[in-house]
């Protein structure tokens, strides 16, 4: 399976917090908190996984846990409607991820002004 295409720096711009970095560096966990919300990203970049839990206080699990099995790639963008990052779906690409090619679908998340993932598609 190729390795997962990202930017270290491109998270910790967007997100605003440094990563945990587990044992051998072998994965990098951000925790982002707003009011009672708690967004957990984890990235696994050798496996090429990535896992999404969101959680509201006082609730004790997840509300929305989100995984995506064989991420190719995850993009920064930066527009008109604000500064996100998009998760390639896995099995978008035929060949491995450059990083600098349009994502034509799979998940968004922006945490400013507020926490919102949304699924998206380029393709018509």
């Amino acid at each position: 399976m190729p390795q997962l295409i990202w930017e270290p720096v491109d998270l910790l711009s967007t997100l605003g917090v440094m990563p945990i970095v587990g044992e051998h560096e072998t994965s990098h966990r951000y925790v982002v908190e707003q009011g009672p919300l708690r967004l957990q990203l984890t990235i696994w970049q050798y496996d090429s996984d990535v896992e999404i839990l969101l959680s509201v206080a006082p609730l004790p699990e997840p509300v929305l846990k989100y995984s995506i099995l064989g991420c190719p790639g995850i993009r920064l963008i930066s527009d008109k409607s604000g500064t996100f990052l998009e998760f390639a779906a896995a099995d978008t690409f035929t060949g491995r991820y450059d990083g600098y090619s349009v994502i034509p679908y799979g998940l968004r998340l922006r945490v400013e002004p507020q926490i919102a993932l949304e699924p998206f598609s380029h393709r018509a």
